[in-house]
C-alpha cells in the first residue's frame, strides 16, 4: 500500500481583501457626507401626494431656504447678492446642470419665488422643488 500522501494546505491572501474592505468602506463614509452637507436637516420639507423624485446629479446646487427665511447653501449662511453670484457661477461651470430648492414648510411663498427668481435669472434650466410624500418623515 501506498504511504499516506501529505495534503495540500491552500490559504486565501486574507491582507489584501482586508485592504480593499477598507478602502471600500472609506469611500462609502465620504460619500454619505459629501451628500449630508449640502442638505440642510432644519428644513422640514412640505407634503404633496403628487411629485417627482428629485435626481441625484452629483454635480447639482443644493438651496435651502430655513424656516426664518435664511439662504444656506453647503452649509454656509448666504445673503441674496452673494447667491446670485454664486448661482451664476454655477451656471457657468456647469451649463445645464440641475439646481434643488428645499425650502422649509413654513417659509412664505414669496421668499421660494425670490430665490426661484435668482435662480432662473442666472441661466439654470433645470430647478426641482423637492416635497415629502404624506405621511413620511425627512
Amino acid at each position: 500500500m501506498k504511504a499516506l500522501q501529505e495534503e495540500e494546505y491552500f490559504e486565501i491572501p486574507m491582507t489584501s481583501l482586508i485592504d480593499i474592505v477598507f478602502l471600500l468602506l472609506i469611500f462609502f463614509l465620504v460619500a454619505t457626507n459629501f451628500t449630508r452637507r449640502e442638505t440642510d436637516h432644519s428644513v422640514v420639507l412640505p407634503e404633496s401626494e403628487s411629485g417627482v423624485a428629485t435626481t441625484n446629479a452629483p454635480e447639482r446646487l443644493v438651496i435651502n431656504i430655513r424656516e426664518e427665511g435664511t439662504l444656506v447653501v453647503n452649509g454656509s449662511v448666504m445673503s441674496e447678492p452673494d447667491l446670485r453670484n454664486l448661482v451664476t457661477e454655477f451656471t457657468q461651470a456647469r451649463p445645464g446642470r440641475p439646481a434643488v430648492i428645499r425650502a422649509d414648510a413654513r417659509v412664505p411663498y414669496r421668499a421660494v419665488m425670490r430665490v426661484f427668481g435668482i435662480v432662473r435669472g442666472a441661466g439654470v434650466t433645470s430647478i426641482q422643488l423637492p416635497v415629502l410624500e404624506p405621511g413620511s418623515q425627512s
